[in-house]
């Protein structure tokens, strides 16, 4: 082991020691045994999976294991009931990312005015840059409450592809006017090539197809290269199955190495030679002595679980290849530390592979100088990483006991439906069933036997089960604390949001090193659009979550909403707060996603008001009778109707024309009982008249 250590150090020739990788990576993998069995069986307690288990549900004899008990065919039910408490607390914590409220705080003074604008933004490039986060969240969340840990990788996401695009005589004309001069000449076909290679850069026999095309035909496609994807991205691990930390690991940052497993397809290995970087001529030697098959049987560990008993799980019909990035915490000869990334396969090593054992050797270019990945533990009463405990091992024995009271309840009934019959020795009734006649010689040689009788306790002992165990983990049941479940809700979210922090961190810092200097985006919940700089390189800022369970409860929130509509009318005398947007974030956390449906921009609003008050006077004057509606912007559309009657030629016509001077006078007359009415529904709620400024009550009452 002591070898391993010192072939693992950092090496100033950048020639990574691949036979001591691999040996560390089937080390830590032995080291994680019975880690693995604990997460294999965690998968079997909440699927429901157990050896013999058969598709109708009962029990059947197999061939050397003897008799099923307590008979053949009895009852064989699958117990959802971890299944069910994990589904449950998934939905909660996905329904809370939906509608928490994020928030970054500036670590420098000097950044507080733009905190709201990176606020915003980091919601729009979640939700809309990074659209697969959402899934991979409940994937995490799975892992989290199924295994006992969730691990995200956060990288940048860089991908491009080929596209085909036509181009013509006068675009070429534009670009290279020399090139079409030439065009006409076929004497200058080779240096013609050379600069369609050049320009497009293309090999010299689609150089020679794009000339042969441009003189027959006039057009040609060739193939443009496009971003498909340039952003942060974000992963979720399965600890059992694609990372792995060694066994000891407390800090998983401060871990020595840690292997991360990716199986590839032949195609996407070529791939990474070109967007990667990876040793061409190592990609190629992987494809032909490893794809298929592992000599550790470790290829299609999740797939191969999912299989019946009877398959052979050395066999494997996956045409993958699994590459290893070993992620290692070294020191130069300088004394810095970095994180330095090595791809290899563990069974391509140094000794048996006549080309470099790795695909690829690099100093992680990272700024934020951590690992990607970010970890979180469900139970934290141990410092080691692996010492933590899931729902299923927690709550595998109700789970047991639940399954037999309905195996046994089935089985009773079966026994009341069809009772054992009981007849003479060598006399089996023919048949047997309702009207069938049966002769007999003695009175009672032929009669069921007797049956279990009804156990109402059975009934009483599944439900205290499932009380007993939503009570553990926290779920709202009859006869269930709601404080309780209330506080461990809490800290399940808690926990869950300290995780989501460290990702927008770790995404936050990717975009000030790789994300461009400028963006336009729309800010979630509201029509309005505005421009990103992405600012300087060393600008932190704490992002968090809010939410508070308590918002899940749809009779809470009324009553909040109301509290603050009171409060607003009560104690805003200087009109700081922000009416449209409180609006706008109490039907955003009503109904989620309406805010941007339902409610307008100002802007948008007030030449609505505009364009219906034009309408209105234009009907006025054109003799019909005025209609206020109750909901209608009051003060707005009164200051636009008198701004219009405030025209000289107006007041003339209105002096002339009694008809109108009466519709006028109506109109006034609706209008303003409209505005009174709001009046008398706020001294309603404050029990008095208003005071204006410069006016005391005293005075007013006068």
């Amino acid at each position: 082991m002591d070898n391993v250590e010192e072939a693992l150090e950092f090496d100033p020739k950048g020639n990574p020691d691949v036979e001591a990788l691999a040996q560390a990576y089937k080390e830590t993998r032995s080291d994680l045994g019975e880690f693995m069995d604990r997460r294999q069986d965690d998968f079997d307690q909440r699927f429901q999976v157990w050896p013999g288990k058969s598709r109708d549900n009962r029990k059947h004899a197999r061939s050397g294991g003897g008799e099923p008990f307590p008979w053949e065919g009895a009852s064989d039910l699958s117990c959802n009931l971890i299944d069910d408490v994990i589904r449950s607390h998934v939905s909660m914590l996905m329904s809370v990312m939906k509608r928490a409220n994020l928030v970054a705080t500036p670590v420098e003074s000097g950044d507080v005015e733009r905190a709201s604008v990176v606020q915003n933004f980091m919601k729009w490039l979640i939700q809309v840059k990074m659209e697969n986060m959402l899934r991979e969240y409940e994937r995490g969340f799975n892992h989290l409450l199924e295994k006992g840990i969730m691990v995200h990788y956060v990288y940048w996401e860089q991908q491009d592809q080929k596209m085909l695009e036509t181009i013509n005589l006068q675009e070429i004309s534009a670009q290279m006017p020399e090139l079409a001069e030439m065009l006409l000449d076929e004497a200058n076909d080779e240096t013609i090539k050379e600069l369609l290679s050049v320009q497009y850069d293309v090999g010299k026999s689609k150089a020679g197809k794009i000339l042969r095309d441009l003189r027959s035909d006039g057009t040609a496609t060739i193939p443009v290269t496009q971003t498909v994807h340039n952003r942060p991205a974000m992963r979720a691990l399965a600890c059992d199955e694609e990372i792995y930390w060694p066994a000891w690991t407390m800090d998983p940052q401060d871990a020595p190495y840690v292997f991360l497993a990716v199986h590839f397809t032949a195609e996407q290995l070529r791939a990474k030679v070109a967007t990667d970087g990876w040793s061409k001529e190592w990609v190629e030697h992987v494809i032909e002595t490893a794809r298929g098959r592992d000599a550790d049987h470790e290829v299609n560990y999740s797939r191969e679980r999912h299989r019946t008993a009877n398959i052979d799980r050395g066999l494997s019909d996956d045409e993958t290849i699994r590459c290893i990035y070993a992620f290692q915490r070294l020191v130069d000869e300088d004394g810095v530390s970095g994180i330095y990334c090595t791809v290899f396969h563990p069974d391509v090593t140094n000794d048996n592979s006549p080309v470099d054992a790795w695909a690829k050797h690099e100093l992680l270019p990272y700024r934020h100088g951590n690992y990607p990945f970010i970890v979180t533990k469900l139970e934290e009463w141990s410092k080691r990483l692996y010492d933590t405990r899931s729902y299923p091992e927690t709550g595998k024995s109700w789970e047991q006991q639940l399954k037999a009271e309905m195996d046994a309840a089935v089985d009773r009934l079966s026994l009341s439906t069809l009772p054992p019959l009981e007849h003479p020795v060598g006399r089996a009734p023919a048949r047997w069933g309702p009207g069938v006649k049966v002769p007999y010689r003695t009175p009672g040689e032929y009669r069921y036997a007797d049956t279990p009788r009804y156990d109402g306790s059975s009934v009483e002992m599944r439900e205290n089960i499932r009380r007993m165990a939503f009570e553990y983990f926290g779920r709202n049941y009859t006869g269930v604390d709601p404080q309780d479940v209330g506080n461990k809700q809490q800290s399940l979210v808690d926990k869950c949001f300290g995780h989501v922090k460290q990702v927008l961190d770790q995404v936050w810092s990717l975009y000030q090193q790789y994300g461009s200097d400028q963006e336009y985006f729309r800010v979630i919940g509201v029509n309005d659009v505005q421009r990103f700089d992405k600012g300087a390189s060393n600008e932190r800022y704490d992002f968090y979550l809010q939410f508070d369970v308590g918002l899940l409860d749809g009779g809470q929130i009324v009553e909040r909403v109301k509290a603050i509509s009171e409060m607003v009318g009560v104690l805003d005398k200087n009109g700081v707060v922000d009416t449209e947007r409180l609006l706008a974030m109490v039907v955003e956390q009503t109904l989620p996603g309406a805010a941007d449906k339902i409610i307008q921009p100002r802007e948008t609003a007030i030449n609505k008001a505009v364009e219906e008050e034009r309408a209105t006077i234009a009907e006025l004057v054109a003799g019909v009778p005025p209609n206020v509606k109750p909901n209608d912007p009051h003060q707005v559309k009164l200051q636009i109707f008198q701004q219009w009657l405030s025209q000289p030629d107006i007041q003339e016509k209105i002096q002339q024309d009694e008809a109108l001077r009466s519709r006028v006078e109506n109109y006034f007359q609706q209008r303003n009982f409209q505005i009174q009415q709001k009046q008398n529904a706020a001294i309603g709620r404050t029990g008095a008249q208003p005071t204006q400024f410069g006016q005391t009550a005293a005075a007013q009452g006068g």
